[in-house]
């Protein structure tokens, strides 16, 4: 997905729970803003890392989910306004009902909003040197309102017992595609939930061989490869020091395949035992 807009902190206040945040479109499709809030935290998701509190807390696929986007987003931003507009045609910031927003066809526009946390660490990542880029867009569904995500609670209590956290689910190998006889005939898949999973271990250079994939092989991973690419999903196995790593979403999967020097990082996650709101399931 390409790149939208340009994104900077211009200021933050932690006590209240508030960043504002100046946005620069540059890309041709970009000619719209919004206090929508699938667009805020798709803004907000967009900078974080991966050790930051909002990072652990929910998959990047979770974004693509408006299930997920409607029962979540108010767990984690509570309002957002879209401030002001800046460019050399219309500014007015419009309003349909549903959310304020500008629309325009000029060749570059700014705006700023202003985001306000349901807790000061899920903006933990941000501070005002701040710049990234972003494909933020919104979303067209109702944000159920609930009560704030409590960070806490987040990071702790996970476990990596398949059977007994929660977060896989069993499914017959034959409901997959490309099995073989490689394959038991059972695997655990992973249902994405409110609070996800987290890496467990890390493996890099000379600890990524054959050996060490192999205890990893139908267990849910976290993969980097050198190409940039970060793939969440179980490692399976493709043939001589070739493996994938599938990751599952509503309905489907898709399927990153690797070999050894290909890899950066491979870690085991975990899940979060606490984790009861099931978001997105594969198979069941």
């Amino acid at each position: 997905m390409a790149y939208l807009y340009d994104v900077k902190v211009k200021s933050i206040d932690v006590a209240n729970k508030i960043a504002i945040l100046d946005i620069d479109t540059i890309h041709p499709d970009a000619m719209y803003f919004s206090n929508n809030l699938a667009f805020a935290i798709r803004l907000i998701r967009d900078a974080a890392l991966g050790d930051s509190p909002i990072a652990k807390s929910f998959d990047m696929n979770c974004l693509f989910d408006n299930h997920w986007l409607q029962e979540n987003v108010k767990g984690y931003i509570t309002k957002c306004e879209l401030n002001a507009v800046r460019t050399s045609g219309e500014t007015e910031i419009k309003n349909n009902g549903k959310e304020a927003y500008w629309r325009g066809e000029t060749d570059t526009a700014s705006a700023t909003i202003t985001v306000h946390f349901a807790s000061p660490l899920w903006m933990q990542h941000l501070n005002t040197k701040s710049n990234w880029r972003s494909s933020a867009y919104p979303a067209a569904v109702e944000f159920v309102d609930r009560a704030p995500i409590d960070p806490s609670n987040e990071m702790s209590d996970f476990s990596d017992d398949y059977e007994n956290s929660g977060g896989w689910i069993l499914v017959k190998s034959e409901t997959l595609k490309n099995t073989d006889s490689l394959w038991p005939k059972e695997v655990f898949i992973p249902i994405y939930t409110e609070k996800s999973y987290r890496r467990s271990t890390k493996l890099s250079g000379a600890d990524l061989n054959k050996s060490t994939l192999e205890e990893l092989l139908f267990k849910t991973v976290f993969a980097l490869g050198r190409n940039g690419i970060k793939t969440f999903g179980i490692l399976v196995p493709r043939g001589d020091d070739y493996y994938s790593v599938i990751s599952f979403s509503n309905g489907g999967y898709s399927e990153s395949g690797y070999k050894i020097p290909d890899l950066l990082t491979l870690g085991a996650s975990e899940f979060n035992v606490n984790d009861s709101a099931k978001a997105v399931r594969f198979g069941a």
